[in-house]
């Protein structure tokens, strides 16, 4: 063998090598991109007592959401509460909620239109009904928590579903779920519209 074939025959075989390597550099490129853990997913810090929760409808579509599904929706935390009837000694129920807000909830089925109500039921038989204004933190008597003035909020209200309060499990009687009305500025709403023991949300006519 002569040396120009001697040196073609390295070249050649320094070229496969080459190959080999840059193919086997792709695969483990691609291999690593299909197989890697999702850095999308999520873990919750949340952690609640066994619960379940229905959500249904205007078309029927149910789902039922167990302590795991409801702590991996996207919570949202703020101040709230409310005072019983007559002097600021009145006072209930007031603090830092944590929960989901209901029309992220609602969306899981369909959500909720302007010519909807929704209607919250509890284990105990206590029900109440938002219009849809209500659902968006309007058309709701507002009261100062220092004074127990009505007030007009300026900063949007948000109706969640609560399973926190001041970052503890909602204490038993009123938990694990209650519908509770935040917002930035910390103002009471009336007592009828906090539903303890909350089992059941669902879309109905107007």
């Amino acid at each position: 063998m002569n040396s120009d074939s001697k040196a073609k025959n390295r070249f050649s075989k320094k070229l496969l090598a080459i190959t080999v390597v840059i193919i086997v550099v792709i695969a483990i490129v691609v291999s690593w991109q299909i197989f890697k853990p999702s850095s999308t997913v999520i873990k919750s810090n949340v952690i609640l007592p066994a619960l379940s929760l229905t959500l249904v409808g205007a078309n029927g579509q149910q789902r039922i959401l167990n302590s795991n599904e409801l702590a991996g929706l996207t919570s949202y935390t703020s101040n709230g509460g409310y005072r019983g009837e007559g002097t600021m000694n009145a006072t209930i129920y007031a603090g830092n909620f944590t929960g989901v807000p209901v029309l992220t909830l609602l969306n899981l089925v369909g959500g909720v239109s302007n010519s909807e109500n929704v209607n919250f039921i509890c284990s105990d038989g206590y029900q109440v009904t938002f219009t849809y204004q209500q659902l968006q933190g309007q058309e709701i008597n507002t009261f100062d928590p220092n004074t127990g003035a009505a007030v007009q909020p300026s900063q949007p209200l948000t109706v969640i579903v609560a399973y926190y309060s001041n970052d503890t499990n909602i204490v038993s009687g009123k938990g694990p779920l209650t519908v509770a009305i935040v917002g930035p500025q910390g103002l009471y709403t009336n007592g009828y519209w906090w539903a303890y023991l909350l089992v059941r949300i669902q879309v109905i006519p107007a």
